[in-house]
């Protein structure tokens, strides 16, 4: 496999990441980089990454940073996340969240957060094998 670029993610990504995000979930979202920062995200994106293989985009993670109640301390909140399933199993995902903890050092922050489905263990055994931990807090939620 040729070799995976990871590099802070820029505006004129976005066409790049949707692509990626709809081979993944398989919906179309139609969002702009100004909706991430206002809508979606909430905050400056500074903390967000791309992957690339021979300029091509085939992973992402975008994240936020925000003030967290229980710490009273800003924190980065990965908000979603994927690789391309053609490149998964490859250690792209592990170089993603690698990238975004050390910008989060480099910004002394000292908390990252993600909301996981509760039936992902995948997903969660990805996480844990990165040295997160559950948290002690349960999300309720009620659809409308």
């Amino acid at each position: 496999m040729a070799e995976v670029k990871i590099r802070p993610m820029e505006p004129e990504d976005i066409n790049g990441i949707l692509e990626v995000d709809r081979k993944i979930s398989g919906m179309d979202r139609a969002v702009t980089y100004q909706d991430l920062v206002r809508k979606g995200l909430g905050g400056e994106v500074d903390v967000s990454f791309v992957a690339e293989v021979d300029n091509q985009f085939v992973g992402f993670v975008l994240a936020y940073l925000t003030y967290v109640r229980e710490e009273l301390s800003e924190a980065c909140v990965i908000q979603i996340f994927g690789v391309d399933s053609a490149y998964q199993r490859r250690g792209i995902a592990s170089k993603l969240i690698q990238a975004l903890m050390e910008k989060c050092r480099a910004k002394k922050i000292k908390l990252i957060r993600v909301v996981l489905n509760e039936r992902d263990g995948d997903l969660q055994g990805f996480f844990k094998r990165l040295g997160f931990e559950r948290g002690r807090y349960v999300e309720y939620s009620k659809s409308l």
